[in-house]
């Protein structure tokens, strides 16, 4: 393609490759069938940001290789399926949201109470965990504004903010397009503050620090705010609010990026409390990743699971805390099928470890010890 350029769809971030004369026409993703306007991709995104924006997307890797172009214009109004993804609508020209700063506890938006009627800025979190970036058995969480929350109800509080509301798949396979339509308001809330505004979070993470509503001010003055945690979430949401170009929208890259550099910020602090009860780093060592076990919950995320550095492996479960140094010969055998994975661990002269987790923590640890050229064989086995 002689002048081609990036384009990305705003709904599920699939990107492609198009005529720099097709910018500015509407198409339809082949990956989950939204409709949205072509834009093109400021140069940092083209071949770095949105590898790192999509990291848990297996379609990510190979969009730029050979997508194409999305062949054809049609009527913005025309439905399409949603195909498990949230349906976004194509973000305004203007934020409909203000960003006010990137502090340490997470990304601050503000906007005004009435907004919260607005159907396309409820619905604009991204479709992945808003702890860990995952897109997988996602559970529907309420952004809840505490100050709002009468006196009566506030020993609901923390049931409330924890309580999963919906399962997303289950919740779209019902109701397909309409499915943002079927959620329950907040009625304990007075309106519009009961307008629910839904965020995913997996089975394997906590939710209280995810995403925080908070409402300052009186009369006139009266503000929404919401902290989102993760720097990568906020800047979906942001970019689904039509953030994207302005200098907040940058700061969230950077900061995204920064975060996905750092495996073990990108954790959440509950996370590592627990993991550093067993996990001990020696000098010089780079810490590359965390694998849960599923066979715990969210509450007990990081008391089990699997540590890789730059020299070894740490397993933990139960009473097992074993290691295994990557300077040695080793295997790391995986079976898996679409809904789970089991990881066993072998080294001569060592107990075996068997670790079980999803096929994309699987796929991810696989792909980073391969990276770093140890002599380790892996072996993978898929069911159906």
């Amino acid at each position: 393609m002689a002048d081609a350029v990036v384009a990305v769809c705003p709904s599920c971030s699939q990107k492609y490759r198009v005529d720099r004369s097709n910018i500015g026409a509407h198409a339809r993703c082949r990956k989950c069938g939204q409709t949205f306007k072509l834009l093109e991709e400021p140069p940092i995104d083209d071949e770095t940001i949105f590898g790192w924006v999509t990291d848990d997307d297996p379609s990510a890797s190979s969009v730029l290789g050979g997508t194409g172009v999305v062949g054809y214009r049609f009527n913005a109004a025309t439905q399409v399926p949603a195909h498990n993804g949230w349906v976004h609508p194509p973000p305004p020209d203007q934020p409909r949201v203000d960003f006010e700063e990137l502090a340490e506890d997470g990304a601050y938006f503000s906007f005004a109470p009435a907004d919260l009627r607005d159907r396309d800025l409820r619905c604009s979190f991204p479709h992945r965990c808003a702890q860990c970036l995952s897109r997988e058995d996602l559970e529907l969480h309420y952004v809840l504004w505490l100050e709002k929350v009468p006196p009566s109800d506030a020993a609901l509080i923390s049931e409330t903010e924890t309580r999963t509301h919906r399962i997303l798949k289950l919740l779209m396979e019902t109701h397909g397009l309409d499915w943002f339509n079927a959620l329950e308001p907040l009625n304990t809330l007075p309106p519009p503050f009961k307008e629910p505004i839904p965020y995913a979070i997996c089975p394997q993470c906590s939710v209280p620090g995810a995403v925080r509503g908070r409402v300052t001010g009186e009369g006139p003055d009266e503000r929404c705010r919401l902290i989102i945690a993760h720097p990568t979430i906020a800047l979906e949401f942001y970019r689904n609010n039509g953030g994207r170009g302005t200098p907040g929208y940058q700061k969230l890259l950077v900061a995204s990026r920064q975060r996905k550099d750092n495996q073990w910020k990108a954790l959440a602090a509950g996370v590592r409390i627990r993991i550093n009860q067993w996990y001990h780093p020696q000098g010089g060592e780079r810490f590359l990743g965390f694998f849960a076990d599923r066979d715990f919950d969210r509450t007990e995320r990081g008391t089990a699971g699997l540590v890789l550095t730059d020299r070894r492996l740490i397993y933990k479960k139960y009473a097992a805390l074993r290691e295994y140094a990557l300077t040695q010969n080793g295997t790391l055998d995986i079976e898996a099928d679409r809904a789970m994975a089991s990881v066993e661990i072998l080294q001569p002269d060592k107990p075996a470890a068997v670790l079980s987790t999803t096929p994309l923590a699987a796929s991810s640890l696989a792909r980073t010890l391969s990276s770093l050229n140890r002599n380790w064989q892996i072996q993978v086995t898929t069911r159906s």
